[in-house]
């Protein structure tokens, strides 16, 4: 039974910051202003925002494989999933905000192109 305690105490030691493991993408994207912005830049704005969103997807797995050891630990399972999907929620929706902020960037590009 002591060793059992003292494994116990180890293993959560061990485990350190609850998300220590998967690190937050850097969303330093800079969209350019659709109505004056060059071919290039509008490229090149396009890149970075694919680039962000799979570095997006690879913390999304992150966080899922990390979630899932946790629980696999004997973490509580209900607790652990609302931490981790808070999370989740806040990369996917700064992606998907960066996202409508280059379409509509975009659409302003096409609009002034075709004038």
């Amino acid at each position: 039974m002591r060793l059992m305690l003292t494994f116990s105490l180890f293993a959560a030691l061990a485990a350190g910051p609850v998300f220590a493991d998967c690190a937050i993408p850097e969303d330093a994207v800079q969209i350019p202003d659709g109505t004056s912005a060059t071919r290039d830049e509008m490229v090149a704005a396009q890149k970075q925002v694919v680039a962000y969103d799979a570095a997006v997807k690879a913390y999304s797995e992150c966080l899922q494989q990390e979630q899932d050891t946790k629980i696999a630990a004997g973490g509580d399972k209900a607790k652990i999933q609302v931490q981790y999907s808070k999370l989740n929620n806040a990369a996917v929706e700064k992606v998907q905000q960066l996202a409508d902020k280059f379409n509509a960037e975009l659409k302003a590009y096409k609009a002034k192109s075709a004038g």
